[in-house]
């Protein structure tokens, strides 16, 4: 099959090859890091709201701890059936939410306080 194509020839479509593998092969490394890199700010960004769950899981694809990471989904699965798991991850990430919010929203702190009663009617 290659015995019309100079031996020149061969080597310069075997090195063009050999370097379009290698710049694919990086460039699909690079998008693996780049996703997770973008996964550890996002956990990061779910430590600070108060969802500790989520951030865990996105640590584990992070690492690629693809086992802990199943097992984990499982384990959170599980935990969200129960009501007081729920209630106790929500009020964390309420309590964030009411804090940010007095700190940097005024108008969706007097709604708030409207809602809690605490607030002057207008």
């Amino acid at each position: 099959m290659f015995h019309d194509i100079p031996l020149i020839w061969q080597c310069v479509i075997l090195g063009g090859c050999t370097l379009a593998v290698v710049l694919v092969g990086l460039w699909l490394y690079n998008r693996r890091e780049t996703r997770r890199k973008h996964a550890i700010e996002l956990s990061r960004l779910m430590v600070r709201w108060g969802l500790d769950w989520l951030a865990e899981v996105y640590e584990m694809y992070a690492v690629g701890d693809y086992s802990g990471l199943a097992h984990k989904i499982k384990e959170i699965i599980q935990a969200v059936r129960s009501d007081e798991a729920m209630v106790r991850v929500l009020w964390e990430a309420t309590l964030k939410v009411v804090a940010y919010c007095v700190a940097n929203e005024p108008d969706k702190t007097a709604q708030l306080q409207k809602i809690l009663g605490t607030g002057k009617d207008t």
